[in-house]
């Protein structure tokens, strides 16, 4: 392999794995587009898995530290993934037949790059003027039974009902799976807006949730025949890792409003560059 090819795969993998780590989101998106546009791969079938083998390879890098400093929900992340089992499967069997050719996949891919930033922006806006992130604090007093699942964040309690992140795991791995993404651009608003979660313990909930899901996906997508590069996915996922290892970091230290702003830009030119070229 061409030393210069070798190290733009490298170096993509790094940042799509800081982003996905740092925010939780994004991550499949970013890969997905460096494969297709910037590494020529033609084969929608070929990206899909190849695209969740680099998010995957992230998710276990990463959850590890969140979980040391008890910045992440693991039983919410248990039922999210649960739930997406089912929808891993059925999502990536319907990608396999009805988006298997790189025309028809091109442009619903930017429109949901188009509608990930669009939610992202709405985000940024519906919180300005509410002042800077809180400060980090830890999850603890994790309650669980058949009807609900409780806990603390800080002096905050949560109370959610097991039916939610089961349906909510079932339709947001069956999406993902369709476009051979990882997931988190559902994952994260359904934590931050309709639960209300605070961002510090996202990102590693919802790795959870993304890793049972895609294990199941990319096992479907290579029993369906979609092949793997693995030439050119070994050192994505060598920078992916990486990433993995500095993301979560940035997600402690930076403003949380700065790293979705620099994202929303990257996904919306993703986006119209699929849609309109």
């Amino acid at each position: 392999m061409d030393v210069t090819l070798l190290a733009g795969l490298v170096a993509w993998g790094i940042f799509a794995g800081i982003v996905f780590s740092a925010i939780g989101a994004a991550g499949g998106i970013l890969t997905s587009f460096g494969l297709i546009t910037l590494f020529g791969v033609a084969d929608p079938n070929a990206v899909k898995p190849m695209t969740q083998i680099v998010v995957l390879a992230t998710a276990l890098i990463f959850v590890p530290g969140y979980f040391r400093r008890r910045a992440l929900v693991a039983p919410l992340g248990l039922l999210l993934g649960a739930g997406g089992l089912a929808g891993a499967w059925a999502g990536s069997t319907l990608s396999s037949i009805y988006l298997a050719d790189m025309q028809s996949f091109r442009p619903i891919f930017g429109l949901l790059a188009l509608a990930i930033g669009a939610q992202i922006v709405w985000k940024l806006a519906r919180r300005a003027g509410h002042g800077g992130n809180p400060a980090p604090a830890r999850v603890h007093s994790q309650r669980l039974n058949l009807a609900a699942h409780r806990f603390t964040y800080g002096e905050t309690d949560f109370h959610i009902p097991l039916w939610s992140p089961l349906l909510a795991g079932f339709l947001i791995a069956m999406t993902a799976s369709i476009f051979g993404v990882g997931g988190g651009f559902l994952l994260v608003p359904y934590m931050a807006s309709i639960l209300a979660m605070p961002m510090h313990i996202i990102p590693a909930t919802a790795a959870i949730a993304i890793f049972m899901s895609l294990a199941m996906s990319i096992g479907n997508f290579i029993r369906l025949g979609a092949p793997i590069d693995t030439g050119m996915l070994a050192p994505l996922v060598v920078g992916a890792i990486i990433g993995a290892l500095l993301g979560p970091i940035l997600n402690k230290r930076a403003r949380n409003s700065w790293l979705q702003a620099g994202l929303a830009v990257v996904v919306i030119g993703i986006g119209l560059k699929y849609v309109l070229l």
